[in-house]
């Protein structure tokens, strides 16, 4: 799989925001159930979708998701604000309702010319139909998903709280690198997985964090607008949610950040410690201690210093403050 690289620049002078808006988790669902694009959405999920739907999904939303030809519109994107939440849905699915049919022609036709796919053509056709029906599409799903989305406000302000606090004390490195498999932090570049990989800087903009709760591996972002970038990443979590109570048990924070291996490591590493030692911690060999150790060191956490025949590792004064803030 392929990776588009955010160059995050000065880490010292990040700006970062996090999002509650439903939307990306809209669509993340609609891609997993009707699109065959896996989001990680658990089956009882998926049912709860489909059991909710009062036209045919999968014809609606076919065009956006067939392979070869996928797009998803402008006015189907979400629309993530720099300067406020937006955590009822209603006011976007009126955009799409409304949105100028001639627009969303334009913008077909300059994507694949004026030979538009066979499935798109129906599109064509009735631009205005369509925009109604993948508004119907998303309400249904809206209305069968609004219980969840409620059950996770006390998620929602905990990963406020972890992301804000993780900037404050200089460490965002610690929330970069809890992003999910389809993410990977090194050096100041976040990968993130892209079918249509390009490089972006994010330069003077906000970078905005958007937790979804339905899926456990989501493909959701914007790089390319001028004022913000956002990442769909998944909920720490969110697996409570399938259960009716409505507040979540706490968990370990620095292992929901950066995964409870590392997180073992940094605790551990009180002491200068060899990479055998660490290897024993985790109960794993030593690639996999080394790997571990290799991604706490470019996010500035540990270092590592040959010493003859064997490697010292060490806390650094960030690694330090970032266990001190979740203890």
């Amino acid at each position: 799989m392929a990776f588009s690289r955010l160059d995050l620049g000065d880490m010292t002078r990040l700006r970062v925001s996090v999002k509650r808006d439903p939307v990306p988790m809209l669509i993340s669902l609609l891609a997993d159930i009707y699109g065959d694009r896996p989001q990680g959405v658990p089956e009882p999920w998926r049912r709860l979708v489909r059991g909710a739907m009062s036209t045919d999904a999968a014809a609606v939303l076919r065009p956006m998701f067939v392979p070869g030809t996928p797009v998803l519109p402008d006015c189907i994107s979400p629309l993530i604000r720099p300067d406020a939440d937006r955590p009822d849905p209603g006011e976007h699915l009126e955009r799409i309702r409304e949105a100028d049919p001639h627009v969303l022609l334009a913008e077909l036709h300059a994507i694949f010319g004026e030979d538009v796919p066979t499935t798109w053509r129906p599109v064509v056709a009735a631009p205005e139909r369509w925009l109604r029906g993948v508004a119907d599409v998303m309400a249904d799903t809206w209305g069968a998903f609004t219980p969840v989305w409620n059950r996770a406000s006390e998620l929602f302000d905990r990963e406020v709280e972890r992301i804000g606090a993780a900037v404050v004390r200089g460490a965002p490195e610690a929330v970069l690198l809890g992003l999910g498999s389809r993410h990977h932090y090194r050096d100041g570049i976040l990968h993130i997985e892209d079918r249509y990989p390009e490089d972006f800087a994010l330069a003077e903009r906000t970078l905005a964090f958007v937790p979804i709760i339905s899926s456990s591996a989501p493909t959701l972002c914007e790089l390319d607008r001028p004022d913000l970038v956002w990442l769909g990443y998944a909920m720490p979590g969110q697996g409570r949610l399938h259960s009716a109570a409505a507040t979540p048990a706490r968990t370990d924070a620095l292992g929901v950040a950066i995964g409870s291996a590392r997180a073992l490591i940094l605790r551990t590493l009180t002491a200068p410690a060899t990479m055998s030692d660490i290897a024993g911690w985790i109960g794993a060999t030593a690639p996999a201690a080394t790997y571990h150790c290799r991604q706490l060191e470019a996010a500035g956490l540990l270092t590592r210093r040959r010493q003859g025949s064997w490697t010292e590792v060490r806390r650094t004064a960030r690694g330090e403050a970032l266990v001190d803030l979740f203890s």
